[in-house]
């Protein structure tokens, strides 16, 4: 007798939907291109990136005041993630400054638990690059 416990379940996805085809796959496919083979660059960014960011309707003003909010507090965890949303906002917009200023503030907030703000900081100028390569194709 076979019992159907051990098998992997069978996922039923959508007529025409490849599993390569996926939003995250496409996203990866292209980062990679983009960051020519400086795989460190590559996995911060695939961190980092947000995937469709017209879709965030907050602005960036007013993660800076909640991030500022929570750091006052002493709620590092959510200052940190609020600047990180920050970060990843003005990679979409190319603002070097504003990528520096905010995940400038998150590494300091997370130490050395985020290797990804490291390669950025480490990185600034590429990073940003990429990004606008990368959000001007979509």
């Amino acid at each position: 007798m076979r019992g159907g416990m051990l098998r992997r379940k069978q996922h039923n996805s959508a007529p025409g939907s490849a599993p390569g085809n996926t939003p995250e796959a496409v996203m990866a496919s292209r980062l990679m291109d983009l960051t020519g083979g400086n795989n460190e660059l590559y996995q911060a960014l695939a961190r980092l990136l947000i995937l469709d960011p017209k879709k965030v309707n907050i602005p960036l003003e007013t993660f800076l005041t909640e991030a500022q909010d929570f750091e006052t507090q002493g709620n590092k965890l959510r200052a940190e993630v609020a600047y990180r949303v920050a970060g990843a906002l003005s990679l979409f917009q190319g603002d070097t400054e504003g990528v520096r200023k905010y995940f400038s503030k998150a590494l300091t907030i997370a130490g050395n638990s985020r290797g990804e703000y490291k390669m950025l900081m480490d990185h600034l100028d590429d990073a940003v690059a990429v990004a606008k390569r990368y959000y001007g194709s979509i």
